[in-house]
């Protein structure tokens, strides 16, 4: 019985387990280390997937893009409405796909535009969950894409794992 009880602990330790992955001055904390994977022009992505049941998958990544030479020598007002025309953009770019949207602020509070949207691969049917904003001339795109199509939440458990150092 000792042996049943803790091969159960073991298997469902590493998905209880929370890794926090500090990507360009931002810490991600996921129940896997984001990896950097690719750099598109002036874009750096960072991903890792995680099978957490026979046929359920989540993916968590992150887009950063740098965008030091647009808003270098802004003053406050030009800063600020940078950034609202920034999130206006995305907004109008997802309501144009489909996508739900909602604007929220962040811990620290830093204004964030948050979208669901749904796609299909084959048979296989996935949700997209997505939290950008600006920080530090950077703007960062959090993405959980899952076939867990009941999750709850999923824009709260997002947001919490963006952690500001």
């Amino acid at each position: 019985m000792k042996k049943i009880f803790l091969i159960i602990i073991l298997s469902f330790g590493p998905i209880n387990a929370q890794i926090s992955t500090k990507i360009e001055g931002v810490i991600i904390n996921a129940p896997c280390e984001l990896e950097y994977t690719r750099n598109i022009g002036n874009q750096n992505n960072y991903s890792c997937p995680l099978q957490y049941d026979v046929d359920k998958i989540d993916n968590y990544s992150i887009t950063v893009s740098n965008l030091q030479t647009q808003m270098n020598g802004l003053k406050e007002s030009s800063l600020k409405e940078f950034k609202a025309s920034f999130l206006k953009t995305i907004e109008i770019n997802s309501k144009a796909e489909g996508e739900s949207i909602k604007y929220l602020k962040l811990k620290n509070g830093i204004d964030a535009l948050s979208s669901i949207s749904y796609l299909t691969y084959g048979t296989q049917k996935f949700k997209n969950i997505s939290i950008t904003f600006l920080y530090k001339q950077k703007s960062f795109i959090v993405n959980i894409t899952t076939n867990n199509l009941k999750k709850h939440n999923e824009i709260a458990e997002l947001s919490e794992r963006i952690i500001f150092n």
